[in-house]
């Protein structure tokens, strides 16, 4: 008769959980979110304190648009260790739920907790364009983004719309406006001084190019 020694079974269940986690997060890169989020689920079971799988399942339902459930999970590894890159999520979640001011705080906090989270100011500045409007403040966050964060690839489109921003002639498209901010930015001011522009033109013509300069995205980066 064999006897198992103290601490063997849970070194098991330990290796088990972890080999879970670390298969989830591989489908996860691999954009296989239905069998990432049903073996996060698992893995929570097994060990509710993993602050990783509660952000990595925030991020599936992220992508899925649930955004109250992401909100719940993120907290969630928030209560088990705040840390920035969640709050950061957070931040994302309030942006896409068109809650600018919470969204904004949500970013603000990821970065004063961790200053490696440079792109939480470009964040804020999308933000007050997007959603706030707010030219100058769109301005300054930008500017101090592209500061500290040369190396960005989209550094010059930045650039390029920061210079337009500060054009007085510009005008940003109101909410509820047929023309898209990333369409104003991309053919610049002049646009909206065109009553005659056609509407059917417009989506014609620039339906991909709006899609394309979209620059909006779930940051995943476990390093930070």
């Amino acid at each position: 008769m064999f006897l198992l020694l103290p601490g063997t079974i849970s070194a098991q269940e330990t290796s088990k959980e972890k080999d879970l986690f670390e298969r989830a997060v591989k489908y996860f890169y691999e954009k296989k979110f239905e069998m990432a989020e049903l073996l996060l689920q698992e893995s929570l079971k097994q060990n509710p304190e993993n602050r990783l799988a509660y952000s990595y399942l925030g991020d599936i339902f992220l992508k899925k648009k649930r955004y109250d459930g992401a909100l719940q999970l993120y907290r969630k590894a928030i209560d088990i260790n705040p840390d920035g890159a969640n709050y950061f999520r957070i931040g994302q979640v309030y942006y896409y739920k068109k809650m600018g001011d919470i969204a904004i705080e949500n970013f603000k906090k990821s970065v004063a907790l961790n200053p490696k989270l440079k792109f939480a100011y470009y964040h804020i500045g999308l933000t007050y364009l997007m959603l706030l409007r707010k030219k100058e403040q769109t301005i300054s966050y930008w500017e101090k983004y592209l500061g500290i964060a040369p190396e960005d690839p989209q550094y010059e489109k930045i650039r390029r719309a920061i210079e337009l921003l500060k054009d007085p002639n510009f005008i940003i498209p109101p909410i509820g406006s047929d023309i898209p901010i990333e369409e104003a930015l991309h053919l610049g001011g002049a646009i909206l001084k065109d009553s005659k522009h056609s509407a059917e033109g417009k989506k014609a013509g620039h339906e991909q190019k709006k899609t394309k300069d979209k620059i909006e995205d779930i940051y995943r980066d476990d390093d930070l």
